[in-house]
């Protein structure tokens, strides 16, 4: 297992405490189960890295995100990247067959939300794998919470996005793995799991 404790001393929020509580309303489980062993993974919108704290099997890990440090590291297999995810996957991507986008979609703008996700799976070749998470709220309690959270934790607006667009445009060249909503106390999760044919 990769020592990523010794890499987040660098970071400058409290990552005990986040590293901490996001797990309480995160399910790193059910999103660590559908990543293959010795995958070639590209975490867009990664954040402060949490998944990659809690891999055990993976070849390499690329994290994107706006808010991420670049940090330096003598680990060949490990990269955090300061950047805008939206404009990251125009680069090349071969090197790639795992594709997280966890809670990333409703920081994008809705009408760019859509376009991204097509072009990515566009852009992946076959046999790879795209795991989606994001809030998807199932009442208006749930949707008021999360617009909240956000608001308070991330200083951001939200943009739900709409799953069922996307099903629409599925083509015969991808296939849905595995879809299913679950609740962690107010926080409703969507999950979305595609294999590139």
């Amino acid at each position: 297992m990769i020592p990523f404790k010794n890499l987040t001393k660098q970071m400058v929020i409290p990552k005990n405490i986040y590293f901490k509580l996001r797990p309480l309303i995160l399910p790193v489980n059910e999103i660590l189960s559908f990543i293959p062993k010795r995958a070639n993974i590209l975490d867009l919108g990664c954040g402060k890295g949490l998944l990659l704290e809690n891999l055990k099997h993976y070849t390499s890990y690329t994290g994107v995100d706006l808010s991420t440090p670049e940090l330096e590291t003598n680990m060949t297999n490990i990269n955090f990247i300061k950047g805008d995810c939206v404009n990251y996957i125009n680069k090349e991507l071969e090197d790639y067959d795992t594709f997280l986008l966890i809670d990333l979609l409703h920081h994008i703008k809705p009408n760019q939300q859509l376009i991204f996700v097509q072009k990515l799976l566009n852009r992946m070749k076959r046999n790879d794998i795209l795991i989606i998470k994001d809030i998807y709220p199932k009442n208006i309690l749930t949707k008021f919470w999360n617009a909240f959270h956000d608001l308070i934790i991330s200083k951001q607006l939200i943009y739900y996005f709409d799953f069922n667009e996307l099903f629409k445009t599925i083509s015969n060249n991808s296939i849905i793995i595995d879809k299913f909503h679950k609740r962690i106390f107010l926080y409703d999760h969507f999950f979305l799991v595609i294999k590139r044919n």
